[in-house]
């Protein structure tokens, strides 16, 4: 299993042949299950990078209505140059999601569903479970003073990323996304039962794609609404896509593949972003949205593409590691950084002493749990 490397535009290899040597890189830096780790996509953990620092700032300056009660005045006339900007920092987990399924793809190719299960245990749980500490010692000993603590029932079934489900409080809001990628690992096994392989992964888009269409009809069965949402499966199987796209080169059915997703993904999003304007009085233009994550879809297709493979900038590697402990830990406990500090500090000064302290600890985190966790 040792051909030379193909180019994006290569017509030399057929999708079931021997892929090459050295496919789509992104596993973690501590993600040690597989064999032989490929090189590393430096482009995809400045992308990583981007999606985290803009649901940061969307959650800290750019909500004029939740995070009025942590500064006490709306971000809207704190940061006026920024608010219009970083509103939109949301769609930054629609960023995640189709890097998701990129990468998902990648870190499954050749193994077997333990060695997958494994791996992404030792990637979502060690630091998760630090930050669900974390997050209900800000609840108890730094409050808000207008939510409900969860209850200690509530704390433990947040432990097993299982509470969307069992209908129990997220310990931190931003845990949402997390069941989201759950389902997603659970769908993708399905892949594996047998040797994965180009047309298990294509059959298994086209399949899960056409299912969360059927079941907009609104009459589904509920687990299946909640494995194949319209929007989100339609973001991991862009990802996967351009994966595909990446390892074994572009090729009509890939592009139909893309093309059906991204259209699933705009119908969604629009009517998702009409939903937020006119129902819970957001300030966002649908078609803004949406012309931000087609821009999300385009540069993850350079990727795909292969033109942004001269970008080694190895210090993107250490930024992409700290994405996640940053994601877990920056909602309640900026928030209460935020509340602290802004009387003395000012806005400004707040906001950086806030940032600059949770990248100091999402560090420690991946140095000091992470990777030991993937030793032990």
């Amino acid at each position: 299993m040792n051909p030379p490397s193909m180019s994006a535009g290569s017509t030399t290899r057929t999708p079931d042949e021997t892929p090459p040597k050295n496919p789509a890189p992104d596993l973690p830096a501590d993600d040690t299950t597989a064999a032989k780790p490929p090189p590393r996509l430096y482009a995809l953990d400045a992308l990583r990078v981007v999606a985290a620092l803009a649901v940061l700032a969307f959650h800290f300056t750019g909500i004029d209505k939740a995070t009025t009660v942590n500064w006490g005045v709306n971000p809207r006339e704190l940061f006026p140059w920024v608010f219009p900007f970083t509103k939109y920092g949301s769609y930054g987990v629609q960023l995640f999601f189709i890097i998701s399924g990129f990468v998902i793809c990648l870190s499954a190719w050749g193994r077997t569903p333990g060695q997958f299960v494994r791996a992404r245990f030792l990637r979502l749980f060690p630091a998760y479970w630090f930050s669900v500490v974390v997050g209900i010692l800000v609840y108890r000993l730094l409050p808000d003073g207008t939510r409900t603590s969860p209850t200690y029932s509530d704390t433990l079934m947040n432990l097993t990323m299982f509470q969307v489900p069992m209908k129990a409080q997220h310990v931190v809001g931003a845990y949402w996304t997390l069941w989201v990628e759950l389902c997603f690992y659970l769908v993708f096994l399905v892949v594996l039962i047998k040797e994965i392989n180009f047309q298990r992964v294509y059959i298994f888009c086209w399949s899960w794609l056409i299912l969360s269409v059927m079941l907009q009809q609104g009459d589904a069965v509920p687990v299946l609404s909640t494995l194949a949402p319209a929007l989100n499966t339609s973001l991991f199987v862009s990802g996967i896509a351009m994966y595909l796209i990446y390892r074994f080169g572009p090729d009509l059915k890939l592009w139909l593949l893309l093309g059906m997703s991204w259209l699933t993904m705009q119908s969604d999003l629009i009517e998702h972003g009409d939903r937020l304007r006119d129902d819970l009085d957001f300030d966002r233009s649908p078609y803004l949205a949406l012309a931000l994550v087609t821009s999300f879809y385009l540069i993850v297709l350079a990727v795909a593409l292969h033109w942004l493979d001269g970008l080694q900038w190895r210090w993107l590697a250490t930024a992409g590691a700290l994405v996640y402990p940053l994601y877990l830990l920056h909602e309640e406990l900026g928030w209460a950084m935020i509340r602290t500090l802004y009387g003395r500090l000012g806005a400004w000064p707040t906001l950086g002493v806030t940032v600059f302290l949770l990248l100091v600890l999402s560090w420690l985190v991946h140095r000091y749990i992470e990777q030991p966790s993937v030793r032990w």
